[in-house]
């Protein structure tokens, strides 16, 4: 699966409906890549180590699970919070 496929899958998930209150950070997590899906991206690279959609479902989940848990508006901002999900190597 290419790059440009993995993003596509990302950006398809983060666009879907809230079903609850976790996937309500779905949009932040959006915003966080600038509305930019494009491989030329370089915040998408992290894409590369998934395999499949389910591992890129998983991750998104998890990290919105993360913001529900531990985020503290008082103390950091969303975009750095979220960044720290991110592997890039």
């Amino acid at each position: 699966m290419t790059r440009s496929e993995k993003a596509e899958i990302l950006e398809n998930y983060l666009s879907q409906e809230p079903e609850n209150y976790r996937d309500t950070f779905k949009t932040d997590i959006y915003l966080f890549f600038n509305e930019d899906f494009t491989k030329e991206n370089p915040l998408l690279t992290f894409l590369d180590s998934f395999e499949n959609k389910n591992e890129i479902e998983n991750w998104v989940d998890f990290v919105a699970s993360q913001i529900v848990l531990k985020f503290d508006e008082e103390f950091e901002q969303i975009g750095d919070f979220i960044g720290e999900f991110i592997t890039t190597e």
